[in-house]
């Protein structure tokens, strides 16, 4: 088995394309788009602070693992930290490949002064992170990785340890219960707070630096997460406001218009996606834009409220009116974003007909001097 390093386009290419060789027949798997994998390993504005390597295991000339090292050194500085961590990780049923490639991660974060691994994580909160130990038997949002069941089996095996743990659950999506509507009504007028839903495309993307400003703020105690700066912002509008549909995302402000609260979802994509297998060309794009028009379930990706309305219960409100507006558009699921096993605010998925679907895992291991 040999370890080695990617330094050519051509090994990148293999880089990014190895899951779909890894997971070929396996119904749950997504894969991620090669050209937005290729240009965000390459272009991507964390990379103005972050130091990231790549590699991949080789065994008899084949590929049977990558992954990448990634040192975050705004967030080690922010948190105070000596951290490493690993993302774009995979592997075959191997335990020796899974150590071998770990512990490359391990070696070079150490020589570079680190002293704790963790993951897995990408640039930010808002790249995929964490690895599935419950819900194997379901397909995730285009947002979250799929993993084997081994996966969690070889961190154990290989010394590391929980740091935290993110629940999604998938909601029945039926008639607004009453007491969420009398709720949303109560807060509205008790915080003076009015729901902003966008009439244009063009108005959502100008929109969108203030909604990611505000996310800065609402995901301050949030594990793992540090502001994004301007040209991340930039890079995240691009990226998700494209294909964004209005309805099912929305805005709160306050009596004086400003912006305290927001709500982003889009259509499942993870079967066009499927069907895409990599490329949006010369097939791939029909499928996400049938997605895009009828579709039975919903992605919850990005909400949240200012620090200072946190406990407030606010976000009953967005969550109301989103309930209504994909009950109106024939949906029938919802599944929600990752959200932190101890995070209050998750409780009000009680309120409603749904169900843990996805448990999924950060890890963490000591690396010494």
């Amino acid at each position: 088995m040999e370890i080695k390093e990617v330094t050519t386009a051509k090994e990148l290419k293999a880089f990014v394309r190895f899951p779909r060789q890894l997971y070929k027949g396996c119904p749950h798997f997504v894969p991620a788009l090669d050209k937005g994998e290729l240009r965000a390993l390459r272009e991507h504005p964390a990379l103005a602070f972050c130091t990231l390597k790549l590699w991949l295991a080789y065994q008899d000339g084949q590929v049977v693992g990558r992954i990448g090292g990634l040192i975050n050194h705004k967030c080690n500085d922010i948190k105070e930290q000596k951290r490493v961590r690993f993302g774009w990780f995979d592997v075959i049923e191997n335990v020796e490949v899974a150590r071998a490639l770990l512990e490359t991660v391990q070696n070079w974060g150490r020589e570079q002064g680190m002293d704790t691994i963790c993951g897995p994580s990408r640039f930010s909160n808002l790249e995929k992170q964490s690895m599935l130990v419950e819900g194997f038997d379901h397909t995730p949002s285009i947002a979250a990785d799929y993993n084997y069941p081994y996966y969690p089996e070889f961190m154990e095996q290989l010394g590391f340890e929980k740091e935290v743990d993110y629940i999604q659950y998938k909601v029945k999506i039926e008639e607004v219960p009453e007491r969420m509507k009398m709720l949303s009504d109560a807060l509205a007028e008790r915080y003076h707070i009015r729901l902003r839903q966008f009439s244009s495309k063009k108005e959502m993307m100008a929109c969108g630096r203030e909604f990611f400003e505000v996310l800065n703020q609402s995901y301050s105690k949030i594990f793992n997460f540090i502001p994004l700066t301007t040209a991340e912002i930039d890079w995240a509008v691009e990226e998700n406001f494209q294909v964004a549909d209005m309805s099912l995302s929305m805005l709160l402000e306050d009596e004086n218009g400003k912006l305290v609260g927001f709500a982003f979802s889009l259509p499942s994509l993870s079967e066009a996606f499927q069907k895409a297998d990599g490329s949006l060309f010369p097939f791939g794009w029909w499928h996400v834009l049938r997605a895009l028009k009828k579709n039975k379930y919903l992605d919850l990706y990005l909400t949240g409220v200012l620090p200072e309305y946190m406990h407030t219960g606010i976000h009953a409100i967005y969550h109301r009116q989103l309930h209504e507006n994909a009950l109106a558009k024939g949906f029938e699921y919802a599944f929600t974003s990752q959200q932190l096993e101890d995070n209050v605010a998750a409780r009000i998925w009680t309120k409603y007909n749904s169900e843990p679907l996805f448990r999924r895992r950060c890890y963490k291991k000591e690396i010494g001097k």
